[in-house]
């Protein structure tokens, strides 16, 4: 899978079922996706008015921002430095945000509320994740969850979605952290599944993975030094070796370099 090309504007200095290549090719060398550094991206309000009726500098910044028949308009701005990156023209397209790891069971048997997953994005620019949409089918229901406001992502960063936003019940999960919708709930299943991610009814990503062994407890991670091409061939993700919670093994909004491309 190749990472689409992306034209940004510059940004300004502002967050179960159990019913049942190389890591340039993803972004930069691994250390810029340290987890600490895409930890914290809160949705953003808009620039209040001062007390004498005009714009504040933010609200000035931000409507500097030009549209063009490229590009959508940008009325707030990230929470953090985009740097060179800017800020990308427009919502995620195909390929900009793609899933990279899979917490599938977590503990062993039904009930399962400490699943998750982890999402990347490939663009060299931040992206703004206000209306993407999540679609995971287990058994008779579609579980979903939706983006109604102002998230940003760095260019390259992580977020992960879980089964619950509850610390005590998803082993303290870094931010940034989506849930889905009617948590906690259930919603990776054991033995085989479906994700889908999209923008504006196009899907962005999805993946389908396997009825598989699971080491309950671990995730399995595509390794950041696997070329892009091969995230659809299951034998090349593996079982994660790094733990970021007593007992369990994963790497939540971390590379995942702890694993290597076989």
């Amino acid at each position: 899978m190749a990472t689409p090309s992306r034209s940004g504007t510059q940004g300004t200095d502002a967050d179960g079922d159990d019913d049942g290549g190389a890591v340039g090719a993803l972004g930069p060398p691994a250390g810029s996706l340290d987890g600490d550094a895409a930890a914290s991206l809160p949705a953003v309000e808009g620039s209040q008015p001062s007390p004498d009726g005009q714009a504040s500098p933010a609200a000035a910044d931000s409507e500097a921002v030009e549209a063009t028949d490229e590009t959508i308009p940008v009325t707030t701005a990230p929470p953090f430095d985009t740097s060179d990156g800017g800020i990308c023209a427009g919502p995620p397209v195909p390929g900009e945000l793609v899933i990279v790891e899979l917490m599938i069971e977590s503990v062993a048997g039904t009930g399962d509320h400490g699943e998750w997953l982890e999402v990347q994005s490939t663009a060299s620019c931040a992206l703004d994740l206000r209306g993407l949409h999540g679609e995971a089918p287990n058994g008779n229901k579609l579980r979903t969850f939706q983006v109604d406001d102002d998230l940003w992502i760095p260019a390259y960063g992580t977020l992960v979605v879980a089964d619950s936003s509850d610390p005590a019940i998803n082993h303290s999960l870094p931010n940034p952290l989506l849930t889905w919708a009617g948590q906690p709930g259930d919603v990776l299943r054991n033995k085989g599944g479906t994700v889908t991610l999209l923008m504006n009814g196009l899907i962005i990503d999805s993946v389908t993975y396997p009825s598989m062994t699971l080491e309950v407890g671990a995730t399995l991670a595509f390794p950041s030094d696997c070329a892009p091409a091969r995230r659809t061939d299951w034998s090349s993700w593996q079982t994660s070796g790094s733990s970021w919670f007593p007992g369990f093994m994963g790497t939540p909004n971390a590379p995942n370099s702890d694993v290597q491309c076989p």
